[in-house]
Parts: C-alpha cells; structure tokens; sequence
C-alpha cells in the first residue's frame, strides 16, 4: 500500500489536531495542510500557535484535559461529529499528554473519527520511567544503573547510597519537568523533597534516581503498525537549553542503526501501535543507553519532517487505512534550530561567560580600604576594575561560538509562506525577558496558562 496516496474526486480528507500551542503541532499543521488534509486545531488556549497557521482551516477550544478530562472528552466528540460527513476520512491526532486520556477514552470515537493510538496500559508501561527501566533491565535492554523510589520516607537511604553525578527525575512527567542533575546525596534530597511538595508526590514508582552516564543526547523517533516498526530516524541534539539538561535547540539527522534497533526491540515487545520517541545516551564508542519513552510525538518533530519523515502524514494515513508499508525515506542532511530554545540558549551562553562575583567582591573591597585615602582616585579604580569583571567581550564571544554553530540550519518556526504561528510563540520569550526564567512546560508549549474562550472557528 502506497504511502502518498491521490484523492479521489469529491473525497474530502480532514484532520483534527489537539494541543495547538506547540511547536511540533505547528509541524504537522503545514506537513498535513501540503498533503492537501483539511486541518481543524484545538486548544485550552486562544493563544496557541497553530491557530495562526493559514494551514489551519478552523479551530476551536476544549476544557483543560488535565483539570476536567471528561467534559475534554465530551468537547473532542462534540467537535469530531461537527467535521463528520460522508465521503469523508476524519482522523482525530493529539499531541500531548491529552493523547493518553483520548486512549483509554478510544471507544468515545467509535464510527466518529479514526485514531492510531497505543492502548493506554502500554502508554503507563514504558511512558513511566520507573516502569520502563525495570522493564528494560528485565528484557536486557541497556539503561543506565536506576533506583525506584516508591516513599518519600525511602528516598534519604537510596540517596546516601547512591554513586554521583545522577539525575533525579519524576516517574510520570514530561519535558523536562522535574528533571534535576545531581552531585551529591545532599543535593539530590533538596530537590526530591522540594518536588516531592511541589508535584504532591506519593504511591509506588513515584521518582527515579539514574546513574548519569557519558555521552551526548541522541532522539530516536518511529511509527509502527500494530506491533511492527514502519519507519525510524534520529537525531542528535547539538545544542540544548538549558545547557546539559534541556530540550533540543540545534538538531541534526544522524544514521543510528544500534539505537533504532533497540528502540525496535522495546517496541515491538509491547506491540506499539502508533508514533514513539527514545532518548539515547551515547559516548560514540561503547554500546548506547536508551534513557526513556515519549510515547506521542516529539518536541524535534521539525528536524524529523524536515529531513524527509513526514511523520504526521504517515499516522494520518495509518488511521484512515488501517495499515501502512514501511517507509525509507531518502535523508537530507539538514539541520534545524528552534528560534526560541536558540535565543534563551544565547541569553544563557553570555550570562555564564565569566563568572564576575569574586572579581566584584575584589573590587569593592579594595575600593572601601582606599576611599578614604583618595575617593576619586579609589573611585575611578573601581570603575576600571567593574568594566574589566564585566567584560562583555568574553561574553559576545560565548554568543557567537552559538551563533557559528548554527549556521545553515533551518528555522523549523518561521516559514515565510506561513509567519503568523509566531505570534503564539512569543508569550515565553516575554516572560523569559522579564523575569530572567521560564518554566519547561511552556518551554514546550510555546504559551503560558491564559484562560480561553469556548469557540469553534471556521477560517473563510
């Protein structure tokens, strides 16, 4: 069965995408919209990126999935029977964690529209990390050294046991939510207990304490078709924000034979129906560490279309058809950078260029013991002294060896056939500006938590 497939003559083929705030929604609203599918989005939000699109034919917006998973549900049916019509392929796509509720709420959409969706117990399976790497060290598959922690009373112990440099990470989170590189057992008990506060904590399987282990980050993405792998690529992240511990700001398409084989592995045992994402550690010399599970699409879904896998058209065609072939896709070598993740990753690089605290302590110190000898004098020294701690030379050049780096990559937001999806991608930015930081969900969101009306719009 062919992949790209001719329309036929009155046949009307729509697509309804949730999450539209997101970056990776905003991918799929053009990839769709050039494959001629007629694209509705939705949010909570009014705000939300793909909105924008001139791909985005309609859009409309829903209760927080998150806060009222019901009345979520009982909107998407609402709006799924609106675009349902004869001679009419509907396929309803989510893209965040709002997918794993539409799953185990499957039977909602029976006859309305057509999904291709992991069963929600396989999504809990290896979605969860403390799950996935007891899953992974039962099956052979190589993850780094990892501790489950199932009290908040346990977690002292295990830290105070436990070798360092690690990463302490929440067992059911996204996005770099509650992910926390560690040095010490002191270090790792502040932060598991301010989390533990902060995300309410309790139950089994709450956190994980993960052996940190060399390498750089590797991001291998797949689809698959009722237990059986049609397509994988991966990418690397050259460039993350924040540095060492973030999300992806400058990616480029690699050939990783062993990482997709064992992401396949993984997959296939679970019999996966739909699209996956596995974080890899690898140092470029021994075997890779397969690290965790996005078990929906991927924050890097540009550089994955960019590079010839035009993901979302493949899952909207494995939910109309039912099946699909394997798809090789020929790579491009290409690099893609994220505008946002790419700015705040430069803010970062000239804030961190030169530590300046000693050298102002120096300063000021020497200045109150000469004051009172000569003030002007002692006055002019420590104006020499602040330009040179300050040296905004050092800093530039940190920026530029940024800036160099990603040279030749393609803006995976700002297309000019399609500007307006940055309006809703500038809310993080603002408040990165104004309050010096920004939280990983709205790094991921692209907007932060306004209200929103409750409307259905149809762009004329």
């Amino acid at each position: 069965m062919g992949l790209f497939k001719k329309k036929k003559k009155g046949h009307q083929e729509i697509c309804i995408l949730t999450f539209a705030r997101s970056w990776n929604t905003v991918v799929a609203t053009r990839s769709l919209g050039q494959m001629g599918v007629k694209v509705i989005t939705g949010d909570n939000l009014y705000l939300a990126a793909s909105n924008f699109s001139l791909y985005s034919k309609g859009f409309f917006s829903y209760p927080d999935p998150d806060k009222n998973p019901d009345a979520f549900i009982d909107k998407l049916v609402e709006v799924c029977k609106k675009y349902q019509a004869p001679d009419t392929d509907l396929v309803l796509m989510p893209f965040h964690t709002d997918s794993f509720i539409i799953s185990a709420n499957k039977e909602r959409f029976e006859g309305i529209a057509k999904l291709a969706l992991p069963d929600r117990d396989k999504i809990d399976l290896i979605g969860n990390k403390a799950s996935l790497a007891e899953y992974c060290i039962e099956h052979s598959i190589n993850t780094p050294k990892t501790v489950v922690v199932n009290s908040v009373e346990e977690f002292s112990g295990i830290a105070e046991a436990f070798e360092y440099p690690a990463f302490l990470k929440i067992s059911d989170s996204n996005a770099a939510i509650g992910l926390h590189k560690v040095e010490s057992p002191e270090e790792a008990i502040k932060f598991f207990n301010q989390d533990a506060e902060r995300f309410n904590l309790h139950g089994d399987g709450l956190a994980i304490l993960q052996q940190a282990v060399p390498g750089e980050d590797y991001c291998s993405t797949f689809i698959f078709d009722h237990g059986e792998p049609r397509a994988s690529m991966t990418y690397h992240n050259i460039l993350d924000y924040p540095r060492k511990s973030g999300m992806g700001a400058l990616r480029e398409t690699v050939d990783a034979t062993e990482m997709e084989a064992m992401g396949e592995k993984l997959l296939k045992l679970v019999k996966w129906h739909g699209v996956a994402e596995i974080d890899f550690r690898w140092d470029g010399k021994n075997s890779p560490f397969l690290i965790e599970v996005n078990p929906r699409f991927w924050g890097g879904l540009g550089q994955s279309v960019e590079s010839g896998w035009n993901y979302p058209y493949m899952l909207f065609r494995l939910a109309v058809d039912g099946h699909i072939d394997p798809v090789t896709p020929e790579k491009k070598d290409i690099k893609t950078f994220n505008p946002c993740l790419m700015t705040m990753r430069m803010i970062q690089e000239y804030a961190d260029a030169k530590d300046t605290k000693e050298e102002f302590r120096e300063a000021f110190k020497e200045f109150a013991t000469n004051a009172g000898h000569d003030h002007f004098k002692a006055l002019e020294a420590l104006s020499d002294k602040l330009a040179d701690a300050i040296n905004p030379v050092d800093r530039f050049k940190a920026v530029k060896k940024v800036v160099d780096e990603n040279k030749g990559a393609v803006n995976e937001l700002f297309k000019a056939k399609d500007p307006l999806p940055l309006i809703g991608l500038l809310y993080p930015l603002a408040v990165f500006l104004k309050h010096g930081k920004v939280s990983s969900d709205m790094l991921v969101t692209g907007a932060g938590k306004s209200g929103a009306k409750e409307e259905d719009k149809e762009k004329k």
